[in-house]
């Protein structure tokens, strides 16, 4: 189900990618093929109809599960599709999980976060900022979501550090 993105396959997939994010979420195409070479990353496509319907960019850090980009096509959003690929492929990692969302400032935020919520994430309310995705731009305010549970400051801490300096490089203190 879950096909691993090589070299090969990113340009079919980057897509899919580019229309779900906006420019400040998402590297520059040629520097996020260049994360294929990362230990930890990993790029998966899932097809429907013989297309890539969906999109997973995770991360496997020490202890737990960081999902950096999950997307689904937008005619295969809003009927369960997306919410099965994402209970698969937690099932299938069998460990904690991180990801970061927008602050639920309007419908589409809160509805994101609600998506989350009915999957088994859950939002903790620690001040995140997300370092820059790409150059001249500034660190973008989100929050982290974890699953199976809501994690305490220490836990925030730990995972906050490991995902500022292994997945985006960056060193300083957000």
């Amino acid at each position: 189900m879950f096909e691993r993105i090589t070299e090969d396959t990113f340009d079919e997939i980057f897509p899919l990618l580019e229309n779900a994010f906006p420019v400040t979420e998402l590297r520059e195409k040629e520097r996020q093929k260049a994360m294929l070479a990362e230990p930890c990353y990993r790029l998966y496509g899932v097809k429907k109809n013989g297309e890539y319907a969906a999109v997973f960019a995770t991360w496997e850090i020490a202890d737990f599960l960081y999902i950096e980009h999950f997307a689904v096509k937008e005619e295969y959003r809003n009927g369960g599709f997306g919410g099965k690929l994402l209970d698969r492929l937690l099932e299938e990692k069998g460990r904690p999980m991180v990801l970061e969302v927008e602050e639920p400032e309007d419908e589409l935020t809160r509805r994101r976060i609600g998506f989350y919520e009915r999957h088994g994430l859950v939002y903790n309310d620690y001040p995140y900022l997300q370092p820059p995705m790409r150059e001249g731009q500034d660190a973008l305010p989100l929050k982290l979501m974890t699953k199976p549970s809501a994690i305490d400051e220490a836990t925030y801490k730990k995972y906050k550090k490991r995902i500022h300096s292994i997945v985006y490089k960056y060193e300083g203190d957000l």
